[in-house]
Order: structure tokens, then C-alpha cells, then sequence
């Protein structure tokens, strides 16, 4: 039995369940029909979509006929993961897939109809930290680091401009194995050594007109990343301009008060 590959896309990066429609169209029962199968996001009419763990697929029966989804392997034998046994005109079967890996299936009754789930990880949604060392920044504002992960990062990042490096917190749990993080080369230069739980680890660069693209390994359940680059931060930030002011100031204050007034 062929199977049809062809990735159905429009897949937007999810951090959350999601439930993907699939419709057996009318007249499916038929093998010489166009089609077998329609996803309702995309449109894809191969029966085969890529979803992440925790998602769930639904089928509808939009034809005349009985139908079923039942599970085979990549071969097209019955393997007994799931069935949905006979379901009619106006019905609906819903799998969840909780584990990675790829789930072939086919009409019990019409063996034509076939098609697979790809259960891939989710790499995560694209999210931000705004405001980063904005007490160091020329317009006191800071910058935006963006970057994709399943979980967050903390808010308030450590900038340390004399050791030249940024640490960013994980808060809850990541399943994931890399974080990829945006930093701007107004932030830190040339990102240079990363240390994730305080073990140094490899990483692949990328310049961008944003940034420099950090694609950084981690383990399932890693909770800090820190990053050192050859700067930080301008040299001459707004704090420091605050501090090297009120230095000056007190200098002449104290000279002032060393003469005599007439």
C-alpha cells in the first residue's frame, strides 16, 4: 500500500494543545475519487499532518459511507494503536497523540484511504523580554531580546558589564533541546561562550539584521543560561553617565570648599 507524502503546512508554532481537523470527503469510498481526505487549516489532501505531543486529530465522516481509522504500520498491517470501528455520515472519531513518532492509518474498509501523523516536538512560540539593562542603555529604555522556547524566560535578566556576560533564568519546565535567543549587538558583541547550569556548551551563531541568532543545545529541565561576549552593554550608558555626573559634581564641590570665600 503507497502512502502519499506531502507536509501539510500552515502549522503555526504552538505551545499548546491544539486540535487538527481532517474531513473524508464525499464520495471517498470511491477509489477513483480525487481525493480521500481534506485538512480543514491547509486544505492538504493526503491524510498525512504534522502535529506536537498533546495535540489531537479529528476526522469527519462527510461521505455517505461507513468508514474507520484504524492504526497500521509504515507497511500497512494493523497494529492495533487505535480504532475508531465504524462511524457514519455526520460523525466524528478524535485521537490524541501524546508520543513523538510517526502514526500511519487506514479505512478498515476501504484500504485506499491512507495517511499518517507526524508527532514532532514542539520547538515552542517566538516571545520576548523587553527593557533588558535599560539602566545602561543610552535612552534608558533597554533592549528586546526575542527568542523560542516551549517555556518562558524571566523577565529581569543579570547583566554584568564587567565579567561581559547576560544569564537568563528558564521559569517552569522546557522539554525542549535548544533555546534560540535574538540578543542585539547594542546589547552584547560578539557572543562569544555559553554556559547552561554553569557547564559550558557549544552553540551555533547566525548575524541578523536584529541581532546575533544564538541556537543554543540544552537539557530537558535546564534552568539558566548564561553568556558571555567580548561587551556589554555601551560603555558609556545612561547609569553610568548618572554616576560619572554625580563623581564630577562632588569633585568640584570638594574643590570649591578647599578656598577661602571674601
Amino acid at each position: 500500500m503507497a502512502f502519499f507524502i506531502l507536509f501539510s503546512v500552515g502549522l503555526g508554532v504552538d505551545a499548546f494543545a491544539t486540535t487538527y481537523e481532517i474531513k473524508i470527503p464525499s464520495g471517498a469510498s470511491d477509489p477513483n475519487a480525487p481525493y480521500f481526505w481534506s485538512e480543514k487549516t491547509t486544505g492538504v489532501t493526503t491524510g498525512e499532518i504534522t502535529i506536537h505531543p498533546g495535540d489531537s486529530v479529528t476526522w469527519e465522516n462527510a461521505d455517505t459511507a461507513f468508514h474507520t481509522i484504524t492504526s497500521v504500520t509504515r507497511e500497512g498491517e494493523p497494529n492495533d494503536l487505535f480504532d475508531s470501528g465504524f462511524f457514519t455520515a455526520g460523525e466524528f472519531y478524535t485521537k490524541q497523540f501524546p508520543e513523538l513518532g510517526d502514526f500511519y492509518y487506514f479505512c478498515s474498509l476501504h484500504p485506499w484511504m491512507n495517511g499518517v501523523v507526524h508527532v514532532v516536538k514542539d520547538p515552542g512560540s517566538v516571545k520576548s523580554i523587553k527593557g533588558v539593562a535599560s539602566g545602561f542603555s543610552q535612552t534608558g529604555v533597554g533592549f528586546e531580546v526575542k527568542y523560542i522556547l516551549d517555556s518562558t524566560l524571566q523577565q529581569t535578566v543579570d547583566v554584568e558589564p564587567d565579567e561581559r556576560t547576560l544569564t537568563f533564568l528558564i521559569t517552569g519546565e522546557t522539554q525542549n533541546e535548544q533555546i534560540t535567543l535574538i540578543l542585539p549587538t547594542e546589547l552584547i558583541e560578539n557572543p562569544n561562550t555559553v554556559w547552561i547550569d554553569g557547564m559550558q556548551t557549544d552553540f551555533d551563531t547566525e548575524v541578523t539584521k536584529t541581532g546575533t541568532k544564538l541556537i543554543i543545545p540544552i537539557e530537558p529541565g535546564a534552568k539558566e543560561i548564561k553568556i558571555m561576549g567580548s561587551h556589554v552593554i555601551p560603555e558609556f550608558g545612561i547609569l553610568t553617565m548618572i554616576i560619572l555626573g554625580i563623581g564630577v559634581l562632588s569633585a568640584v564641590m570638594v574643590s570649591r570648599s578647599k578656598f577661602p570665600r571674601f
